[in-house]
């Protein structure tokens, strides 16, 4: 296919913030966290910064800002399915930062839904010159149709060898999500639009917020910060369906692994998170 550019998928090379730690006691509350200002951002919280900044009129019919490309026109529908994110310092809220992005990858593939376009991303997060953070990012564009059955009768899952949480993703949980990110996807906040447009059974779960909420688990357990967090998504999440969170850790308590299952048996997430070397 033809050359994709960043400004097709409506991204620039570098995008600058402050990385207000309001922001983070926002992001902190809407995940039932705790947030010290005074140490450095839980690993994948710099996603609710650098997002793309665009006017009301210039969103598409998804929410997302409009991609006028040709090279997207036969994929409408965007998910973004997974990647890692490895910390390489401390990252402070409240200190002049600097993301920059290039494009890895792109291709099409023909998925079980239809054509898929695939592209991957990487970020990279600097304060003082210092790169703190560096991700790659799976994003895939879908076309346009395609039914997403609902979750099946509810199955009692199998003991876990570590421990388990309930999740339990409110409208409330979506919409405060979406605004903190500055995300527009309507299928995260419009019932109509879900159902009806992108042929959802409901309002569907961030893909980042389900890996937010693992990696959290996973800091929690393990009983330190992470220095390192790879996910990947399989099936969506819905609205008020419970999600149940499961992990367990290696011997030496430095990495976990980590599931979101569907109430249904099916796996709607899966990571591995490593602990830093210091706390």
């Amino acid at each position: 296919m033809s050359e994709l550019s960043l400004g097709d998928l409506g991204l620039t090379s570098s995008a600058a913030s402050a990385l207000p730690a309001e922001h983070a006691q926002m992001l902190a509350a809407t995940l039932d966290a705790t947030f010290d200002p005074t140490r450095a951002l839980p690993l994948l919280w710099h996603w609710a910064y650098f997002n793309p900044v665009v006017g009301t009129a210039g969103l598409g019919p998804d929410g997302h800002p409009r991609r006028g490309s040709p090279l997207l026109a036969d994929f409408p529908r965007r998910m973004w399915v997974g990647g890692e994110v490895r910390a390489e310092g401390p990252l402070r809220a409240d200190t002049a930062s600097v993301r920059r992005t290039r494009l890895l990858s792109h291709a099409r593939k023909q998925g079980s839904t239809g054509e898929l376009l695939v592209v991957s991303l990487e970020h990279t997060v600097e304060q003082d010159e210092h790169t703190l953070i560096v991700e790659r990012q799976d994003v895939i564009y879908r076309q346009a149709g395609g039914v997403t059955p609902p979750a099946g009768p509810a199955v009692e899952l199998p003991p876990t060898p570590g421990w388990r949480e309930t999740v339990l993703p409110s409208t409330t949980l979506l919409f405060r999500f979406s605004a903190v990110t500055f995300n527009g996807h309507r299928i995260h906040y419009d019932q109509d639009y879900a159902t009806g447009h992108e042929h959802y059974p409901g309002l569907v779960v961030h893909g980042p917020l389900t890996a937010m909420l693992l990696a959290q688990s996973a800091s929690h357990h393990l009983g330190k910060p992470l220095q390192s967090f790879a996910y990947r998504a399989s099936s969506p999440l819905f609205v008020d369906q419970p999600v149940y969170v499961d992990g367990a850790a290696s011997p030496d308590g430095e990495t976990a692994t980590m599931t979101a299952t569907r109430v249904d048996g099916v796996v709607g997430m899966t990571a591995t998170a490593t602990a830093a070397s210091e706390a």
